[in-house]
């Protein structure tokens, strides 16, 4: 998922999806169980979400809000923090 978030024109330009900044509880579900998380940005091809023993990159998940759910993947990990590309996404 090297595409996801990544700026299109190097530092200080734009990215090839607008994020938004975002502070909403929600869960990630996989087949060994569901965790809490907070999505800290979304997208239309992905969100950031923050937790605690999150699943690792290649994971399948489903990442709920609310009565909103989305399969995804996880595309990277850094301590706490998973970036989520939704499923159906081309690039």
């Amino acid at each position: 998922m090297a595409g996801f978030g990544k700026r299109i024109d190097g530092p200080g330009g734009r990215r090839r999806i607008k994020r938004k900044p975002v502070s909403i509880h929600g869960s990630a579900a996989t087949i060994d169980g569901s965790r809490c998380v907070l999505i800290e940005d979304i997208c239309l091809s992905g969100a950031r979400v923050r937790g605690r023993e999150l699943p690792s990159e290649g994971s399948e998940l489903l990442l709920r809000s609310g009565d909103r759910a989305i399969l995804g993947r996880v595309a990277w990990e850094c301590g706490d923090r998973r970036g989520i590309v939704f499923n159906g996404v081309r690039r």
